[in-house]
């Protein structure tokens, strides 16, 4: 061989072995990474040219179903239930509400029934005599609704403890122009005394007070009907017309009315007639015609008012005017309310002097049983011109209400002092009551 040849040989041998060498030093220190993030998400979703595993698979599929599952368009919403029109509930035309009722289906003729009954047992104690016994203190019967309508109303009242000569107690109509705007016509309590406003059976006490009771507009009655007066009776009705309303939502309550000045049941024995007029301001909430605060009333009620009359005695002819003043309120079972009364009176016969009375009331009461328990006490004076005319009455009452006003039980105690010439005699009386309404 030439020298040629075995130096071309010995050339390519170094070249191969420089080769061989810097391969293994290439593998040696060949270092794997661990793929970034980006090189994950890469190998989460292979390229289609590479082969898929059978678990890159599973994972593909589930990737796919997960993206056509958020690109399907959402569901519909359901439809919304079909709602029914109730048919409107015809009304009753008979039933129970306040009384036993009966009226036409469109309600424009109405009568309703209703009445209540007291029962009393009585002890007194004056002047050294001891007085004890049962007594059916009042036993009304009435009758009220409306006709051809809503605005037309009526009410009849009798009592039938007075059955031989006061039977008819209440008997009127009344029609309802406006809220602000009433007419009543016929027999009813005179607007005077807010206390006889309010109905026996609503009382807070077994009976109304002593000053109420002396201030009534007081009516010369013809008793055996020969045509001159000789009677004289307190029961606060007469025979008339007056004109009512309640104008700014109710702040404001007024009645206003003229009447016969000669009682109950009784035509005009002469040409002198009774005027008399009251006021109320509500100047929060409304107290309504309840004594106590049985309804127990959450936010405040009060009021303010005051009132007159004017009338000239058919036995007597003096000439009387009277002006009152009332307060109250009631919030949360505590109910208060008041009167204070002025009478002047000019008599007939001129040789007497006018004379000036006055009197007043006060009472509390609380319910310390929500409903059905209440706690009550009263003060009332009477204040007549002349030597030892005055009057007191001090109470202390308890009320149990079983079934609201409808069945209830009253209790009172009094102490009645009155100035004599002989001085201050005091009088007891103690008073149980049971009442049933219906």
């Amino acid at each position: 061989m030439s020298r040629r040849k075995i130096l071309g040989l010995m050339i390519i041998g170094s070249c191969l072995a420089a080769t061989t060498a810097q391969a293994k030093d290439s593998v040696v220190g060949f270092k794997v990474e661990e793929p970034s993030a980006s090189s994950a998400e890469r190998l989460a979703v292979p390229s289609p040219e590479a082969p898929k595993t059978a678990k890159q698979s599973v994972v593909g599929q589930k990737t796919l179903k997960a993206d056509k599952k958020s690109e399907a368009p959402a569901p519909a919403p359901a439809p919304a239930p079909e709602v029914k029109a109730e048919a409107p509930k015809e009304p009753k035309t008979a039933g129970y509400d306040k009384g036993f009722f009966i009226q036409s289906p469109d309600g424009k003729y109405k009568i309703v029934f209703s009445g209540y009954a007291q029962f009393h047992l009585e002890y007194d104690r004056e002047e050294g005599k001891n007085n004890i016994g049962f007594r059916v203190r009042r036993a009304r019967l009435s009758w009220a609704g409306n006709l051809a309508g809503k605005n037309l109303t009526y009410k009849f009242q009798i009592d039938l403890v007075k059955f031989k000569d006061e039977l008819l107690l209440d008997a009127y109509m009344n029609y309802k122009f406006y809220e602000a705007l009433e007419v009543r016509f016929g027999q009813f309590t005179i607007p005077w005394i807010r206390q006889h406003q309010i109905s026996s059976s609503a009382q807070e006490f077994v009976d109304r007070s002593l000053a109420s009771n002396e201030f009534l507009v007081f009516h010369d009655t013809d008793s055996d009907k020969d045509g001159v007066p000789d009677k004289r009776i307190r029961n606060g009705r007469d025979v008339g017309l007056m004109i009512h309303g309640k104008p700014f939502d109710k702040k404001l309550e007024y009645q206003a009315g003229i009447f016969n000045g000669s009682g109950t049941n009784s035509v005009n024995i002469n040409n002198h007639m009774v005027y008399s007029a009251r006021a109320v301001y509500n100047i929060r909430g409304q107290a309504g015609y309840e004594e106590g605060d049985y309804a127990y009333t959450e936010d405040p009620a009060l009021y303010f008012g005051s009132s007159g009359n004017y009338f000239v005695s058919d036995l007597t002819n003096d000439k009387v005017t009277q002006f009152g003043a009332e307060t109250g309120l009631k919030w949360k079972g505590l109910s208060v309310q008041g009167e204070f009364f002025y009478r002047n009176t000019k008599p007939g016969d001129t040789t007497l002097t006018k004379t000036n009375d006055f009197g007043y009331y006060a009472q509390a009461g609380y319910f310390v049983v929500k409903k059905k328990l209440e706690l009550a006490a009263r003060a009332s004076m009477v204040f007549l011109e002349g030597i030892q005319n005055d009057k007191g009455e001090f109470q202390a009452g308890l009320n149990y209400f079983i079934l609201g006003q409808y069945l209830k039980m009253q209790t009172d105690y009094s102490v009645l002092p009155t100035n004599t010439k002989d001085g201050v005699q005091t009088a007891q009386k103690w008073r149980l009551r049971l009442q049933t309404k219906f």
